[in-house]
């Protein structure tokens, strides 16, 4: 699931907790911009789950429906040949 802005995937070094406040490097550019590169990666993470999770809702939705359609054929259908023969006359013999 979504944890707010920055997903499950957190790396400290690049997101510090409110106990460890940010403090930029200077002149570490590489450090820079590999958090920048994480960021993006996770974000991008973030969107992909968010997405997948809707398609999935949405798919159970449609299940849902379609799982109910073949019900209420399945409730209207003929009697096939293998179904129980009505008792038309009420006596209760099925044999005619």
């Amino acid at each position: 699931m979504l944890q707010g802005n920055r997903g499950p995937h957190i790396d400290k070094t690049c997101f510090p907790t409110a106990d460890e406040p940010f403090i930029p490097s200077r002149g570490d550019s590489a450090q820079s911009t590999g958090c920048d590169r994480y960021m993006a990666v996770h974000s991008r993470l973030d969107v992909i789950e968010e997405t997948v999770e809707k398609t999935v809702e949405h798919l159970e939705a449609e299940v849902k429906g379609l799982l109910g359609q073949l019900e209420e054929l399945a409730w209207n259908l003929p009697p096939g040949p293998f179904s129980p023969i009505p008792d038309l006359l009420g006596d209760g013999d099925d044999h005619f």
